[in-house]
């Protein structure tokens, strides 16, 4: 790699451990605004996106970036990757609570974080998405973003989260994905059951969905 901008400089130097095979087809972008999603095709970049809102409310921006990724590069995009959140337990005794209260506490910091409540996205081009994010906050409330995070993210015991992730690949079709157990404060003891399950009896069966076809 190197670099020769107005204010940094790098010296030519050789990537460690060198990679083990070339980069086409695993190039990936998070992809929510309209500016983004166009910069993602042009890069022939994956489309990443997080599980933060129904996702029949994405179906517009997924389906513009497999109609630029033809009409760019004649060619059909891949899979999106879709940063997921998820609370996974044995028996739903609780489960709802728990995701509330941290899937509430993680969209909380992230308006918080990016102080989204404030009038500056509206202004700024590229930033359409949080502008959104906010029309939408301003008229529903913190209580139903929160709900409208739960319904696109997965909680529960394993059999109501293939569901969901089965209604989801419904709409979205085949999709790849990236799990996090631990956000919002969620405790270490129950991040670390959730995955183990997770995996035991989740992911066996999201990956047959693949194998399969």
């Amino acid at each position: 790699m190197e670099g020769e901008g107005p204010f940094y400089r790098q010296p030519r130097t050789e990537i460690r451990p060198r990679p083990t095979r070339a980069f086409d087809g695993r190039v990936y972008a998070v992809a929510s605004s309209d500016d983004s999603v166009v910069s993602a095709a042009k890069l022939k970049a994956r489309m990443v996106m997080f599980a933060d809102r129904p996702w029949p409310l994405r179906m517009p921006a997924i389906q513009k970036h497999r109609d630029l990724m033809r009409e760019m590069h004649g060619e059909q995009a891949g899979p999106p990757l879709l940063a997921d959140f998820c609370v996974c337990t044995p028996t739903m005794d609780g489960a709802e609570e728990k995701a509330r209260r941290y899937m509430g506490k993680f969209v909380e910091s992230n308006f918080y974080h990016y102080e989204l409540l404030g009038p500056h996205f509206g202004t700024v081009k590229g930033y359409d998405a949080y502008a959104q994010k906010i029309a939408m906050a301003r008229e529903i409330g913190m209580e139903g973003i929160v709900s409208a995070f739960m319904e696109a993210a997965v909680w529960g015991t394993p059999d109501r989260i293939l569901r969901k992730l089965e209604e989801r690949r419904g709409i979205v079709g085949d999709f790849e994905l990236a799990t996090s157990f631990r956000f919002g404060g969620t405790p270490y003891d129950l991040a670390e059951a959730g995955l183990r399950l997770y995996a035991k009896e989740v992911l066996p069966v999201v990956r047959s969905w693949t194998t399969g076809r």
